[in-house]
């Protein structure tokens, strides 16, 4: 007796164990499949975006007014990689060149969203190559595109770096609220201002006095919050009366400008 009912009692605590097994892979199964609902079945726009709207949007600006060498191309496709593996299901690119000026709109050169990575996949709903055919061919392919299009040897008389930041942020951040989904802002460039307005190539660079003047009023960026990385890129050949341009007054410039524009600097990366 004593030993069926031991018996019992084992078979059946073995039952429960099972039961609450197979309990915990169904809620599993249940919430991947809600997260795939809500990843594959929310509709998207031309721009392979949620039209519900991002859920973070990320501006990556390229400086083209000189040719960028090939081990700073490099280091620039390498970070972008980065930023494409991190990215998460709804996070939007836009990607703008420094050409922008203090009156005129100005768009994207691409604009498009990741769909999430192949890695993050739920094998039990979903087509592993499928999904990472969608990631190549409808974000990660569009954006390396555009980006080695970019970092084509390029020539231009100006660098109006202010100027662009600000109509890029207008047209990026400007219809969004502040705080609701992050923002993020990658800076390409050499980062030596070069316009009408400002020029580091006419004064040295001292934010405090350009604060002061008329021309900040149409130059001011509003970064409403975003976090700023700067991959820095060196340009021996920038000098002004014989003496180099880059140097820590003028990254303290741009530390100074991105934090009265509302800013975030996470680092100026030297390329």
């Amino acid at each position: 007796m004593r030993s069926r009912r031991a018996r019992r009692e084992k078979g059946d605590k073995t039952l429960g164990i099972a039961l609450a097994i197979a309990g915990v892979m169904l809620i599993a199964a249940l919430a991947g499949g809600a997260w795939w609902l809500r990843k594959v079945k929310e509709p998207l726009d031309a721009d392979n975006c949620p039209r519900s709207g991002a859920k973070a949007v990320h501006v990556i600006m390229i400086d083209r007014s000189d040719p960028i060498t090939g081990q700073q191309a490099q280091a620039v496709r390498q970070r972008v990689e980065k930023l494409k593996n991190e990215a998460v299901f709804g996070t939007r690119f836009d990607v703008y060149t420094f050409e922008g000026d203090a009156k005129n709109e100005m768009r994207p050169f691409v604009r498009v969203c990741a769909p999430g990575r192949p890695e993050d996949a739920n094998e039990l709903i979903e087509n592993p190559e499928l999904v990472r055919r969608r990631y190549e061919e409808r974000f990660s392919n569009i954006l390396d595109k555009s980006v080695a299009e970019l970092l084509q040897v390029s020539t231009l008389p100006n660098s109006p770096i202010i100027e662009s930041l600000r109509a890029a942020a207008i047209t990026s951040f400007g219809p969004l609220a502040a705080g609701k989904i992050p923002f993020h802002v990658t800076l390409v460039s050499d980062m030596v201002q070069n316009t009408a307005l400002a020029s580091h190539f006419r004064t040295e660079p001292n934010f405090a006095q350009l604060a002061k003047t008329p021309a900040w009023t149409a130059l001011q960026p509003d970064l409403k919050g975003a976090d700023v990385d700067i991959l820095y890129l060196i340009r021996p050949t920038a000098k002004r009366a014989g003496a180099a341009i880059q140097n820590r007054g003028h990254e303290l410039f741009w530390e100074q400008l991105i934090a009265a524009s509302d800013g975030r600097l996470n680092s100026i990366l030297p390329l």
